[in-house]
């Protein structure tokens, strides 16, 4: 019997051994299958492509090309060796990238479901509307959605203050546009409208929160939308306008008044450049709105005030008369395409008579509302009969044997080659700001550029292949701004100094032109000086007075000892406090210039030194052209077929200083038109 027994335990045990064996091999041998997921992230559409072997998870590839530099693409980084490691998607989020995070874990899951057969998560909704509030780009956003059993039935945003022309105010704008997507395909995951991704990342936030709410699991309605593909590859027009700015949707308009057929190529998702960032004033005289406020004017002095920033011989004199006696007429023509003027006032005490005609509904000078202008011009065109192709980018200028113009070639949003047939093109592409490569070639002095995404200097390539003249100007639309009090020079006129303590210019001159003093110096950095006693200080403004009260304010009880905060010359500073408390006790600027009402001493027992850093927002120089807005090559002879106007080209109506705002998107308008006009006599 224990003979039999030993023999039947080897027989199992050789049968268990066979079999681990074979379980072994199996192992070793699994094949690894690999299923992808999607979801929305912040900027646009986040996938994930998961390998598996058996049941552990082996390799997360995640792509996520429109989430944010340096934050969601942290995310993109570091999540996918955590999930492989946790073998799960339920890891932490990356601090500073929830949102891109999220859509990642939600994407792998979508990928882990299909894995275990599961195509599709069935959709089960509590039927009802539900709101959500979300962050957006200027404060917060109250998004609504109504859903039935199984489907998004309607999305509203029903409060928000995000800018116009940007978030909201036009059939292009994502207030408008996305609810109307998200509906349709019936999924979050749509396409932001670029140039307003913020806005477009909270809306979509928010009807995902309202999803949830209504206890839809994160893996639905998180389907990519499909692209949709442009009808035409191919258009034959009269006249081709590259950028849908100010100066570009006014020559686009004026074209169709002539009965020419127009199109728009615009490389963002809506239409507004630099111009509907802006404050949408214009700066202009002899006009209809200054009559209606009694502001007595006329073209001849507008004239003399612009020719009186010639210093160093740049300017080209008669476009700045033809400007000067023209932009009157152009603001009537704008009122006749809805852009409304609502008020005229001046962006600094010293530029009397008032110039500056505002079109924002509040009356309001600030960045950000230009929308008063390009949202109008964009509907009026519409209504004209304009073509207006979005997001697709102008590459290339088609010219014939002859190197004249005959055409421009873009690629649309899906990658495609659209070709458009012209007898002219205009260039309206605006600046190089946000083209690192062209600041650091073009502009001697680096400051901070705020200019539109969009300003990259598309024109002066596509141009400068064609054999254009570019002038090389390192003139800029410069401010130098405190970025903890939002002091900019426009808000307040105390003493400021250089970055070795000396003054160098009349700080109640508008900012700009106080900027140039301070930019021809090299200054990186200027110093706003003010002093406190017993806490209490005698300049009355506003960022001024907010500024002394915050806990990071530079601050010491001498001049020696702010000097040296600021590395500052301690000799040269106080030599120039002296000075200007001389002058104040005088009550005149024998120095520069300041009004005797803005000279305060610089007196107490506490000293500031507020750092502003220099900002700038348009480009000067570019594309040489001569009065009708005609591109000129090397030898000052016109390019047949090609004009441009805007930021592209501001050679000759802007030397080193800008002398007022208004003045870039009153001469965007007023070249546009010009600039029209000759190119369809062509």
């Amino acid at each position: 019997m224990k003979t039999e027994g030993r023999k039947m335990k080897k027989l199992i045990i050789s049968i268990l051994s066979l079999l681990m064996a074979v379980s072994l091999t199996a192992c070793s041998s699994a094949k690894e299958e690999t299923f992808e997921g999607s979801a929305q992230g912040y900027g646009g559409t986040v996938t994930a492509k998961v390998t598996f072997k058996a049941d552990k998870i082996t390799a997360v590839e995640v792509k996520a090309p429109d989430e944010t530099e340096g934050v969601g693409s942290r995310a993109a980084e570091e999540l996918p060796e955590k999930i492989v490691a946790a073998n799960s998607a339920d890891v932490d989020v990356v601090a500073g990238a929830t949102m891109t995070s999220k859509a990642i874990q939600s994407a792998v899951r979508q990928a882990v479901s299909k894995k275990n057969g599961q195509t599709e998560t069935a959709v089960h909704l509590n039927a009802g509307t539900y709101s959500a509030v979300v962050t957006g780009h200027n404060g917060e956003m109250t998004i609504e959605t109504t859903v039935d059993e199984t489907s998004i039935k309607e999305v509203r945003v029903i409060e928000h203050t995000e800018t116009f022309g940007i978030g909201y105010g036009s059939v292009m704008t994502p207030v408008e546009v996305l609810p109307e997507r998200i509906v349709k395909h019936q999924t979050v995951s749509v396409d932001n409208v670029s140039a307003a991704t913020v806005t477009s990342s909270a809306i979509k936030a928010g009807v995902r929160d309202c999803l949830t709410q209504a206890g839809a699991e994160e893996t639905t309605f998180s389907e990519p939308a499909p692209v949709a593909n442009p009808t035409e590859s191919e258009y034959t027009v009269d006249i081709a306008v590259v950028g849908g700015g100010a100066a570009g949707l006014t020559a686009a308009n004026t074209a169709l008044d002539e009965g020419k057929s127009v199109l728009l190529v615009e490389k963002m998702g809506i239409t507004g450049g630099s111009t509907v960032q802006s404050g949408g004033n214009i700066f202009a005289a002899e006009t209809a709105a200054q009559k209606a406020n009694g502001v007595e004017d006329s073209a001849e002095e507008l004239y003399q005030f612009l020719m009186s920033y010639d210093e160093d011989h740049l300017l080209n004199e008669k476009m700045i008369h033809d400007y000067a006696y023209g932009i009157g007429k152009d603001l009537d023509y704008l009122a006749d395409n809805g852009v409304a003027v609502t008020y005229v006032t001046t962006a600094q005490p010293t530029l009397t008579p008032n110039r500056l005609h505002l079109t924002s509904p509040k009356n309001e000078i600030a960045s950000g509302i230009g929308g008063g202008i390009t949202v109008p011009l964009t509907k009026s065109m519409l209504e004209k009969g304009g073509t207006l192709l979005l997001e697709t980018r102008a590459e290339t200028l088609l010219t014939n044997d002859q190197g004249e113009v005959i055409g421009v070639q873009a690629v649309n949003q899906a990658g495609e080659t659209v070709t458009v047939k012209a007898k002219a093109v205009i260039l309206t592409t605006g600046g190089y700001g946000s083209n690192p490569e062209m600041t650091a070639r073009f502009a001697a002095f680096n400051p901070i550029f705020n200019s539109a995404a969009s300003s990259t200097g598309d024109g002066l390539t596509m141009a400068g292949k064609v054999g254009a003249q570019i002038f090389e100007s390192d003139g800029m639309q410069l401010q130098y701004v405190d970025f903890n009090t939002g002091e900019t020079g426009s808000t307040a006129s105390g003493l400021v100094v250089d970055m070795k303590g000396n003054r160098l210019a009349n700080e109640h001159s508008y900012q700009s032109v106080s900027a140039e003093a301070f930019k021809r110096e090299n200054n990186a950095v200027n110093y706003y000086i003010t002093a406190t006693r017993d806490g209490v200080c005698a300049e009355s403004y506003p960022t001024v007075q907010y500024g002394v009260t915050l806990e990071n304010a530079v601050k010491a009880s001498s001049l020696d000892e702010l000097a040296a905060l600021i590395k500052a010359d301690p000799e040269t500073l106080k030599a120039t406090v002296a000075r200007y408390n001389e002058l104040c006790e005088k009550g005149t600027d024998d120095d520069f210039g300041k009004p005797s009402d803005y000279l305060i001493p610089v007196e107490g027992d506490t000293y500031y030194a507020f750092a502003r850093y220099p900002v700038a927002a348009a480009t000067f120089g570019g594309l040489v052209i001569d009065e009708t807005g005609h591109v000129l090559n090397q030898e000052n002879q016109v390019i047949s077929g090609l004009y441009a106007a805007g930021e592209v080209a501001l050679t000759g109506v802007f030397a080193n200083v800008y002398p007022s705002c208004g003045l870039a998107i009153g001469n965007s308008i007023h070249m546009a038109r010009n600039a029209a006009a000759a190119a369809c006599g062509e």
